[in-house]
């Protein structure tokens, strides 16, 4: 499936909508706050590192394969910090690590991307993944969350997907651009 197709099934494909987000975080009461972020942070690192292992798998170019697999370890280790985060915090909150159904399709279709455009459909899906773990991190932030530890991995994610999505901002638009 090449990109033009993708956005025409859904424009932000693999990706919790941003409105029901915005609306789970704001009008959520503060504890629930922080369980709805653990859910959907978790969640969308989980899509995170099936993309990136499909990419090791399915890119024919071997810079692309070794930056997918860093990124499939990196977004583990992501878990494993917010694991710890929630543990220092003494927080009995779980986090989800199985895609929605929607997420796993819209995951699926990446791996039936055509060989020629594979590359670049994965680096679109991962700039689009990690604009909304950006997005969905500072909301977070803006709720003045009372638990620190997760307050300073949401920070530390933030840094870590601007830096990521500088890597590759001439595939974003320039509105993307600038807001990473």
């Amino acid at each position: 499936m090449t990109p033009q197709l993708m956005p025409a099934r859904r424009p932000s494909h693999a990706l919790p909508r941003l409105s029901a987000v915005r609306r789970s975080l704001s009008d959520a009461p503060a504890p629930d706050v922080a369980d709805i972020f653990v859910g959907l942070v978790s969640r969308l690192n989980a899509v995170a590192i099936q993309v990136h292992r499909t990419a090791t798998l399915r890119s024919d170019c071997t810079d692309i394969r070794s930056y997918a697999r860093h990124m499939g370890e990196s977004h583990v280790w992501l878990n494993e910090a917010l694991l710890t985060a929630l543990e220092k915090a003494g927080s009995s909150l779980t986090p989800d690590y199985v895609p929605s159904p929607e997420q796993q399709r819209d995951i699926d279709a990446l791996q039936l991307s055509e060989t020629t455009r594979f590359d670049i459909d994965y680096i679109r899906f991962q700039n689009r993944l990690y604009l909304d773990m950006l997005s969905l991190c500072e909301r977070f932030l803006r709720t003045r969350p009372s638990m620190a530890d997760l307050s300073i991995y949401a920070l530390t994610l933030c840094d870590y997907l601007r830096h990521h999505l500088t890597q590759f901002a001439p595939t974003l638009s320039p509105k993307q651009a600038s807001a990473a």
